[in-house]
């Protein structure tokens, strides 16, 4: 087993790692190989669709894209979506002593055939887009590389709607997150908590005002209804922010602090559907700040179990049936 010892060497060759695997994975979703879902019926086969409004019309551009009959729209998605999850995956995991390249490589390739991601490479086609770029935006964020958080920020916005309330999550926790970050871990507890209430409440203030709010919705998630499995997740991880100050101390777990508070405003709205599809694409992201609080060797255990259950979920619930 290939040890990770020499971190810039470690570096280059995961880059070639997630580069290789990207581009062979666009390669067997664009060849239709795993099936298409109804969204990709509905719309995304067609070539070059100029749809959608203002927030919308890039990731159609994108995800329809066909020069000379040749449909590129699906591999550059899946391209986009692979690589992402790749450096989110290498940047969470740190590529420390104890992990191995092989850890890595299996815990990618797992990661890619669950539900967030096998789902958006051939249906939710322009939210999978958005959710690239929203990963690589919270890298950047942690990374303190604003510039770039911004870049990727504005893409995720064009690329879907979705990205509007993801990115303002995003770079407001980095402010505040630059903010407080001299104050002592009682205090950050009880002002974030306020931040996150009020922010609760201005949120569905907001979508009700707006007129976004739909009665009698129903859920609309691959043949399962997991609202209330999202709302436990943002809960837990609410309540283990008075446990563990590590949730509180970067702008990565404070975007999904208050994910956490703003989210269920949706759900208050009547946006069931919105809300599931907001907390898929969060799901990743919630999955490595959970196990960053274990220790090292419980750290890979962890992963390795809920990657592969999140796997035997994304087949039980029927996501690789309705692609065929």
């Amino acid at each position: 087993m290939t040890v990770l010892n020499n971190k810039s060497q470690l570096l280059n060759f995961s880059t070639i790692i997630i580069l290789t695997i990207s581009i062979m994975f666009a390669v067997v979703i664009g060849s239709g190989l795993y099936g298409y879902g109804n969204d990709f019926y509905a719309a995304y086969h067609k070539p070059n669709l100029v749809w959608g409004g203002f927030f919308d019309r890039l990731g159609y551009a994108v995800a329809t894209l066909s020069i000379n009959g040749v449909h590129l729209g699906v591999h550059i998605v899946t391209f986009f979506l692979t690589l992402s999850s790749g450096f989110l995956i290498r940047e969470h995991i740190k590529f420390k002593q104890s992990y191995s390249i092989i850890f890595f490589i299996l815990l990618y390739i797992i990661a890619i055939h669950t539900w967030p991601v096998i789902m958006s490479t051939s249906n939710g086609m322009r939210q999978g887009l958005s959710m690239s770029f929203i990963f690589l935006a919270l890298i950047s964020s942690s990374r303190r590389n604003y510039y770039w958080m911004i870049v990727f920020s504005i893409v995720a916005i064009f690329m879907h709607k979705s990205g509007l309330l993801l990115v303002a999550i995003t770079i407001f926790a980095t402010i505040v997150n630059n903010l407080f970050v001299k104050f002592s871990p009682t205090s950050k507890i009880l002002i974030n908590l306020a931040i996150g209430t009020l922010s609760l409440i201005l949120a569905y203030l907001f979508f009700d005002i707006a007129g976004l709010n739909e009665e009698n919705k129903p859920s609309k998630i691959i043949g399962g209804d997991f609202r209330a499995a999202f709302i436990l997740i943002g809960f837990i991880y609410i309540i283990l922010s008075f446990f563990f100050k590590a949730i509180l101390a970067n702008a990565f777990n404070l975007t999904l602090y208050y994910f956490s508070f703003i989210a269920p405003s949706l759900l208050l709205n009547g946006l069931n559907w919105e809300y599931e599809r907001l907390g898929m694409m969060m799901l990743i992201p919630y999955i490595f700040s959970f196990g960053a609080l274990l220790n090292r060797s419980s750290y890979q255990v962890y992963l390795t179990l809920i990657f592969l259950l999140l796997f035997l979920l994304t087949v039980l619930t029927g996501m690789y049936a309705s692609l065929k």
